[in-house]
């Protein structure tokens, strides 16, 4: 049997990728995805190991996954938001490899976004990344969601400590 002390958490699952069983993961920069030949769920308290069919990259944040045993885009929808762990014993971690600047995308989720203008926009709850390109998705104040563009044109700072994006919005853009 499988305990906490053996795994350590790596990712999540994102949502299913075409009907064939695939589905997108949010996969820890750290991680080697290389050595991951399975993972491990929790499974109605229990961890249980799953072997991956293929593994292959999406985006720079993202993977898409075939797990052994899902067929179809039905059963894979049953993993969307789960953690994914792996194996301790496995070492699937590697040295921390960022960006000059020291930020991913995903590192951002949970941050304010603030309008050039001083305006409130929203906080940040996730990465859509099913296009081809990335987009902010914001929980506005008034509880309504938006979608925003990651675009280094549009971000005037990003201030780690008081967790918080300053950017230039197009105007109209949230209403889309």
């Amino acid at each position: 049997m499988i305990t906490s002390e053996q795994i350590i958490e790596i990712g999540k699952f994102g949502k299913p990728h075409g009907i064939n069983g695939e589905i997108s993961a949010f996969i820890d920069d750290d991680v080697d995805i290389e050595a991951i030949n399975r993972i491990v769920m929790d499974v109605d308290g229990i961890y249980v190991p799953f072997f991956i069919d293929s593994l292959r990259p999406k985006r720079t944040e993202t993977v898409l996954i075939k797990i052994d045993g899902i067929d179809d885009e039905r059963h894979a929808a049953r993993l969307t938001n789960r953690i994914i762990y792996a194996l301790k014993k496995d070492d699937v971690k590697v040295a921390p490899n960022h960006d000059d600047d020291g930020f991913y995308a995903s590192d951002l989720i949970g941050y304010t976004i603030v309008h050039a203008n001083g305006e409130p926009v929203g906080t940040i709850t996730d990465i859509e990344d099913s296009t081809e390109n990335a987009l902010f998705v914001i929980n506005r104040p008034d509880g309504q969601p938006a979608y925003i563009p990651i675009a280094d044109e549009l971000i005037d700072e990003i201030n780690p400590e008081e967790r918080y994006i300053v950017m230039t919005l197009p105007e109209g853009i949230l209403d889309l």
